[in-house]
């Protein structure tokens, strides 16, 4: 007789082993560097809605010492982004430091009589010339980009943004470390913004609880012209030097894309929609995402109007297709409550026309077919939106709103 303990031991690895799966929300990925002489390796997030869209393209924020730091940007990304929409879902680019002694020379620019310079300029020069290409080549990205540092990342973030002010629509430089060489950096913004007083470059600077980091002398040296038009400046006194950089990516961020936020969560008019998107579409050069959140409320907003309805919907498919999908397949669901079965299937016939492996839109198809008593096509449509999700890498959270719908399909 087999040891029962012994079995039992075997039946919870093997259901470990059954159950168990991997989290994705992004991937490593690497290209050779022939500025570099070497790999560089580096961490890409990707938000909730980038394998589920159609031709959609997303600003991208590039960090130093990705290794580091990828996890909580790509978090406060999601929260910020997917979950509260107060900014567009981005993309992460979080480029490998290599190991501190690798990173802090990339970080320091070559600077005449500082015995521990660096090659910053070499590395800004493979971002532009080599990364920031092959990005743009193999994902769904929009002309805009961030580029942020924290501390020795900090000094490589404003070197950039003086000598390479076009390179990324805006840099963030948490708590910069600007006492390395003697305040050397004075140096060569003295040779630049010293001269010139102008940029074009949007610099936010921030700082701990800290002492010794020589913000303020910097600061006090940037001409009063730049200072007052392309620099913004915040102080966390309630952060340490390793906590400040989630509040300043936020205050950052918010700042950057406070005229894509929808302030008021809903349009009550198709003209309030085109010409909020009008006003982005200028500033960014893309609407990027319309977030669903908007989407539902403006919905419920003009449910009692058809007509201004109709003209949203049209808005819509020309000034952004995937919100479109997203707007018919919310008020099919809504429409499906009412028992409007033939018209919320047309909306959403409408909708897969543009997004055809558009998950949710197959979920709510199931609801109608369940509601006509069409099991054999409702558990169809279920079986087809879990597969896309799934392969779509969707959240989970995502995939147990099909799946409850998949239950009552399943009951009945």
């Amino acid at each position: 007789m087999k040891n029962p303990i012994y079995l039992l031991l075997f039946t919870s690895l093997f259901s470990l082993n059954t159950f168990s799966q991997e989290i994705s929300i992004g991937k490593r990925d690497k290209l050779h560097s022939e500025i570099l002489q070497e790999d560089r390796e580096f961490s890409v997030y990707f938000p909730p809605s980038y394998n589920t869209t159609v031709k959609e393209k997303y600003p991208v924020l590039y960090i130093l010492d990705g290794d580091y730091n990828f996890q909580y940007v790509a978090g406060l990304l999601e929260l910020q982004g997917a979950i509260s929409e107060i900014i567009p879902e981005m993309i992460l680019v979080a480029i490998s430091g290599k190991g501190t002694n690798e990173y802090r020379k990339n970080c320091k620019p070559q600077v005449k009589g500082v015995a521990d310079s660096g090659n910053a300029e070499e590395m800004a020069r493979f971002i532009e010339k080599e990364l920031i290409p092959y990005v743009n080549k193999n994902y769904k990205t929009a002309d805009y980009k961030i580029l942020g540092g924290h501390s020795v990342g900090g000094i490589f973030v404003i070197n950039t943004a003086i000598n390479h002010p076009d390179l990324f629509n805006n840099y963030i430089a948490i708590s910069p470390a600007l006492y390395w060489g003697k305040n050397a950096i004075e140096t060569i913004m003295k040779n630049t913004w010293g001269k010139t007083e102008t940029t074009t470059a949007n610099l936010f600077i921030s700082l701990a609880n800290e002492k010794g980091m020589d913000v303020d002398k910097f600061l006090k040296k940037v001409p009063k012209s730049i200072m007052e038009k392309n620099i913004h400046y915040k102080e966390f006194p309630g952060e340490i030097h390793n906590s400040v950089g989630l509040p300043t990516y936020k205050w950052a961020l918010t700042d950057i894309f406070s005229t894509w936020h929808v302030k008021q969560g809903y349009f009550d008019s198709a003209e309030a929609l085109k010409k909020h998107y009008a006003e982005v579409q200028k500033q960014y050069g893309s609407v990027f995402n319309i977030p669903l959140g908007v989407l539902g409320y403006t919905n419920y907003t003009i449910q009692k109007n058809d007509k201004e309805r109709e003209k949203i919907q049209t808005a819509l498919k020309e000034i952004n297709p995937n919100a479109f999908v997203l707007f018919n397949t919310y008020l099919a669901g809504k429409l499906v409550s009412d028992k409007k079965y033939k018209e919320a299937e047309e909306l959403l016939n409408d909708a897969l026309a543009i997004n055809p492996n558009n998950f949710d839109s197959y979920n709510v198809l199931a609801k109608i077919k369940m509601e006509q008593g069409n099991t054999a096509d409702a558990t169809l449509n279920m079986d087809k939106a879990i597969d896309l999700a799934k392969a779509q890498y969707a959240r989970q959270w995502q995939i147990n709103e099909l799946l409850e719908t998949k239950e009552v399909v399943s009951g009945q």
